[in-house]
């Protein structure tokens, strides 16, 4: 492919953490900001890896079809090439084991993938054809966007949301897909952290609230971090230059094993060492 990133093919691309709002004003500044930073040029090649939605029934339909149109009508300036990538789980008609669906991976300059069930998007990527182009993909400079569940899924651990809030389940984590490990980061990613759609109890936390976050801080094991990241928000990890960065109107929340939480606020930058 003829590469639109200024940065060096062997270079991995940079990883964009979403809390929410990839589809508000905030969002589509983050998504710019990004653009520039990993220095893209017109036409930007866009995929849409439609695997966190695959249960539902209207997955053709859903949350994919409003980012397609938003990167369509938002980012207009940057001429978007976007690409729909229907791997919607592991076996069937459209899996994420079929050459012929997620090979378009490989051409792909800026990768989004967002909203669903943290549970699902680890069965369907773990292993996967579709995961190893991604992580090539990366491996070679592409810029991954993560949103909601996806961001959930890529911790060391995840938090299994559906499982808990709507199902009931009790409070417990599960094996993530572990995307930073290859930096020495083991993480816990928890977008929405400053969730208010609760209108008489605590929907923070990823709508875990404060009193049942707790509780789940006290099961992790102490090597890992949390990551909680506020809403209309983004973490840039860019293990290139060893730095994280902080984009749109929230704050990120830096929590580890028995010491106080540490508040990055959008517009800083630190280094790596304080995910570690």
């Amino acid at each position: 492919m003829t590469r639109r990133s200024g940065r060096d093919s062997r270079t991995p691309g940079v990883i964009v953490l979403f809390g929410s709002g990839e589809l508000t004003p905030t969002g589509r500044k983050i998504h710019e900001d990004v653009f520039r930073r990993v220095s893209l040029s017109a036409p930007v090649k866009i995929g849409i890896l439609e695997t966190p939605t695959g249960f539902e029934v209207n997955a053709m339909h859903g949350w994919p079809e409003r980012m397609e149109d938003f990167f369509r009508e938002h980012l207009r300036d940057w001429k978007p090439d976007i690409v729909r990538i229907p791997a919607w789980r592991r076996d069937g008609e459209k899996s994420t084991n079929t050459p012929s669906t997620v090979d378009v991976i490989r051409e792909i300059d800026y990768l989004y993938s967002g909203a669903g069930s943290p549970s699902y998007v680890i069965t369907h990527l773990r292993d996967t054809l579709a995961w190893k182009r991604m992580m090539e993909a990366h491996a070679r400079g592409a810029t991954l966007c993560l949103g909601s569940a996806t961001a959930v899924a890529i911790g060391r651990v995840a938090l299994p949301v559906y499982e808990i809030y709507k199902a009931g389940e009790d409070i417990h984590w599960i094996e993530g897909l572990d995307i930073l490990k290859p930096y020495g980061i083991s993480i816990a990613v928890i977008p929405h952290w400053n969730n208010t759609e609760g209108e008489d109890f605590d929907t923070t936390r990823c709508w875990m609230g404060m009193k049942r976050f707790e509780t789940l801080r006290r099961m992790l094991p102490p090597n890992i971090t949390i990551l909680g990241i506020d809403e209309t928000t983004a973490c840039c990890i860019d293990s290139a230059k060893n730095t994280f960065e902080v984009l749109g109107t929230g704050s990120a929340h830096i929590i580890r094993h028995d010491m106080p939480e540490r508040t990055v606020n959008a517009g800083e930058s630190h280094t790596l060492d304080g995910l570690r």
